[in-house]
């Protein structure tokens, strides 16, 4: 869409902490990229969004993108051991599938994964500039599946302004772990260009807790990226963008009684290339993207192969007709394809053979947004969708949000809207577990928000919020299977920050999550309540420190290795302290689980105990 490569130099401007002008200051707003088709204030969006700048990512603890991304509000994460272990992302109560991933605005959810979803063990941090969150449905904007809301990831990008910057880093720690990353950006009048390179290394800890097993898993995975843009006249740009992952790493596996060693080799990559044009007052993008992975696992002398691809034609426009108001329309076509392996197993549940089938679905979808200013203090956005499926036919989708500055002080916000999700190649069509007759799931929800900014500097924001699916999709010991009846979460979600002096910031999140199935038994793994806080603190003008505490209380049962039983409640304790050198250098140290907390989000799989990191960045 539009927004996500028209924002570059958007960006580089919510980037700039200040600029002058009249000899004054003044703070540029936080934008949101990807809420609707056209940048927006964060201010001015009815949407519930998160934003991790490059800086929040640098002053993160946490090892692993998916661990930093757990201390937002609304967000859980679980991960079946360290990193490079499968780790799913949930929004707001909702199972991963319900959130697509993308990537330098590349849809990088895997079809041939169990659910239609994305491991974010296949992330590394180091080159990830910018991270939104975007929660409630977002099928209006995004097409099937973004029922949860959607993640997206900008890497590498190609600077606006002309010039040049490279950083660099390099990190070691616990676990015999090593990591480094570089990026450079270049511009020029006319033309830009970016790139990152990050390779991480680590021995790991065993991921299964189990009598008599106690294996190390490995993990060794190398990520590039690239961004650029030619400026051909004043009304045409043409730019390319990709990056690629590969990863060897070992896991886990679960041979139905007890666990065994097994190794994954993965490979992935995306590529984006438009053009934009401006006529007049329409702004036009035409784009094409493919986005292809493939897994190749090992485990009890077996070896599975499974993939996937999906190409991606879209084209967009923009027409701003008055201050404040504009059209937005566009169609994208996509075509998805999948290979599947699949274990089969005999009367006495030993694996005899494998099982393998490819298939492919294809999807067209138009939609239409307008976006309306009726006052300088109300914003509403009205988005409509049309999708046409080749396996299940029309769906419409809709959202409508407000946003409204009471005062200026206290804004009031608001949000309703219908999604659906057609079900996964895998759901359909796997040779073990598939199900050709399956429905797609239809959702709506909404949500109504204040956020309160006081004279001091401090921040208060409130949201709650409702989602229901009707016609769940459920694995079913034997396969998946269509339930029948309506599965709700719902839940309220805190977040504020308060200065401590003129050296101190204490900020958090609270959310409180009631999700249930259509027997109004709690889904499993998602913690009722969910409590994260952080202390930043400028101890001089050269030191700096952050101390974060993350509490997950009250999880459902669910199953692990060979028990089910319950999710650990848990209350987990980092630290990081950095010191600037000066000339763009800075040295850090971070400890991950200060207090050395044992617990297990997934039954027998364990999480890290205290490790210590410390490493280098500099910036030039």
């Amino acid at each position: 869409m539009k927004h996500v490569l028209t924002s570059a130099s958007v960006l580089a401007l919510s980037t700039t902490p200040l600029l002058a002008q009249d000899a004054e200051y003044y703070q540029l707003p936080t934008l949101t990229l990807y809420a609707n088709s056209t940048p927006f204030e964060l201010g001015r969006t009815g949407t519930s969004v998160s934003v991790l700048t490059e800086r929040d990512l640098d002053d993160s603890p946490e090892t692993t993108l998916a661990d930093t991304l757990d201390t937002l509000p609304g967000v859980n994460v679980v991960t079946n051991g360290g990193p490079g272990t499968s780790s799913a992302v949930s929004i707001r109560g909702l199972p991963s599938y319900y959130a697509p991933v993308y990537i330098n605005g590349i849809e990088v959810t895997d079809s041939s994964s169990t659910q239609s979803s994305f491991n974010f063990g296949n992330i590394l941090p180091g080159g990830v500039s910018r991270v939104e969150v975007l929660k409630g449905a977002q099928s209006a904007l995004y097409g099937a599946d973004a029922v949860a809301g959607i993640v997206a990831i900008d890497l590498a990008r190609a600077p606006e302004e002309p010039g040049q910057t490279t950083k660099v880093g390099a990190e070691a720690g616990t676990y015999n772990t090593k990591s480094a990353a570089l990026s450079y950006g270049a511009a020029t009048e006319r033309a830009g260009v970016a790139f990152s390179a990050t390779r991480f290394v680590t021995d790991g800890f065993s991921a299964v807790e189990a009598d008599d097993y106690d294996e190390d898993d490995g993990f060794a995975a190398t990520q590039l990226a690239f961004d650029s843009y030619f400026q051909a006249t004043p009304d045409l740009r043409v730019g390319l963008s990709g990056f690629r992952f590969d990863a060897e790493g070992d896991y886990d596996s679960n041979d139905w009684t007890a666990p065994e060693s097994g190794t994954t080799d993965t490979e992935s990559y995306g590529l984006r290339a438009y053009a934009q044009l401006q006529t007049g007052a329409v702004a036009h993008e035409l784009a094409y993207s493919r986005y292809q992975i493939d897994r190749d696992t090992d485990a009890a002398g077996w070896s599975d192969s499974f993939g996937s691809t999906r190409d991606k034609w879209t084209y967009s426009g923009t027409w701003e007709f008055a201050a404040g108001r504009s059209l937005s329309f566009g169609a994208d076509h996509s075509l998805e394809e999948a290979d599947f392996s699949a274990p089969v197993y005999d009367a006495f549940f030993s694996r005899v053979g494998t099982a393998e089938n490819s298939e492919s679905i294809d999807n067209t979808g138009a939609y239409a947004e307008l976006a309306w200013a009726f006052t300088p203090d109300v914003d509403a956005v009205v988005t409509v969708r049309h999708d046409d499926h080749s396996e299940f036919g029309g769906e419409w989708s809709g959202r409508a949000t407000v946003s409204w500055r009471a005062t200026e002080a206290l804004t009031l916000r608001g949000a309703l809207a219908k999604g659906y999700r057609a079900p996964s190649l895998y759901e359909l069509y796997s040779p073990s577990y598939g199900n050709d007759g399956l429905e797609p799931e239809t959702s709506r929800g909404g949500e109504i928000g204040a956020d309160y900014a006081f004279a001091n500097g401090a921040t208060l924001g409130a949201t709650w919020f409702y989602t229901e699916i009707d016609d769940l999709i459920q694995y079913e010991g034997t396969g998946y299977a269509q339930v029948s009846g309506t599965s709700v979460s719902k839940g309220l979600e805190l977040a504020g920050s308060v200065p401590l002096g003129d050296r101190f910031t204490l900020s958090g999140s609270y959310t409180y999550t009631d999700a249930r199935d259509d027997d109004d038994d709690p889904l499993a793994r998602v913690p009722r309540y969910d409590l994260a806080m952080r202390l930043d603190a400028d101890i001089t003008d050269q030191l700096r420190a952050g101390l974060s505490v993350v509490h997950k209380a009250d999880y459902a049962e669910t199953w692990g290795v060979t028990v089910q039983d319950e999710s650990d409640d848990h209350t987990v304790v980092n630290a990081q302290a950095s010191y600037d050198f000066g000339n763009g250098f800075e040295g850090y140290v971070r400890i991950e689980n200060l207090f050395d907390e044992d617990y297990q989000i997934v039954p027998d799989y364990q999480t890290t105990g205290r490790a210590y990191y410390a490493g280098i960045r500099a910036r030039f």
